[in-house]
């Protein structure tokens, strides 16, 4: 993976095409208003499919606020290895969490450190594979969160 972030998006403008700079409102294509056509017309279909889009719409704004806020947050990191570092403490974190947390709450530990455990490879396939910056990294991470919250508007 030379460049894991950078391949999503790049896959994903087919539908969306971020801004360069990851702020601002990114631009829909014709396929994603098809799209948009034929999700409108599945999710209307009952108030049980109406439930499921709205689930679908919490999950994407819930991602897209983590993403955007980390990319925002590395920006002001020295390097992308001493954020792949905090990433492992974060990690290390909520393992004992999860370790020492109610068995019923102990999923949410664990999904969050997954979706870390994620982040950092990639953050880590980008330093190393593909030779970006840090601020390469953050700009990236903005993107995916405008396409992410984009995504939203595909549920009606």
């Amino acid at each position: 993976m030379a460049d894991p972030i950078g391949d999503a998006i790049q896959a994903l403008n087919v539908l969306i095409v971020p801004t360069a700079d990851g702020t601002g409102a990114p631009t829909t294509t014709a396929l994603f208003g098809n799209i948009q056509t034929f999700t409108t017309a599945i999710f209307g279909i009952s108030s049980d499919m109406q439930t499921v889009s709205s689930d679908i719409k919490t999950a994407l704004t819930d991602a897209a606020t983590v993403v955007g806020k980390i990319g925002t947050s590395i920006a002001a990191a020295g390097s992308l290895t001493d954020v792949g570092g905090a990433m492992t403490a974060l990690q290390s974190s909520l393992s004992l969490l999860q370790t020492i947390a109610p068995a019923g709450t102990a999923a949410v530990f664990n999904s969050a450190s997954g979706l870390f455990q994620a982040i950092q490879s990639q953050l880590t396939a980008l330093a190393g594979d593909a030779g970006k910056t840090i601020a390469d990294a953050a700009t990236e991470l903005a993107q995916l969160a405008q396409i992410l919250t984009a995504l939203e508007g595909l549920f009606p």
